[in-house]
């Protein structure tokens, strides 16, 4: 069965999200987060992934939307 045009899309789209997360939680750029500073009481390394797993999660929120 023949993928059409619009299922190749969000294929696409989907695996860029997929590179951009591999990206943001490689070890060289989490240490650039690990400090002792706090935001709100909250270790920075921490405020930093969740705010990637929420953006990750809106992207894929917004794509899956969009299709169909």
């Amino acid at each position: 069965m023949a993928e059409s045009g619009e299922d190749k899309r969000l294929t696409g789209r989907l695996a860029a999200v997929a590179a951009l997360t591999l990206v943001l939680i490689v070890p060289p750029l989490l240490s650039q987060f690990d400090r002792e500073h706090r935001i709100f009481g909250v270790p920075v390394i921490w405020v930093y992934l969740y705010g990637v797993w929420a953006v990750v999660t809106a992207l894929v929120a917004v794509i899956g939307s969009r299709s169909r």
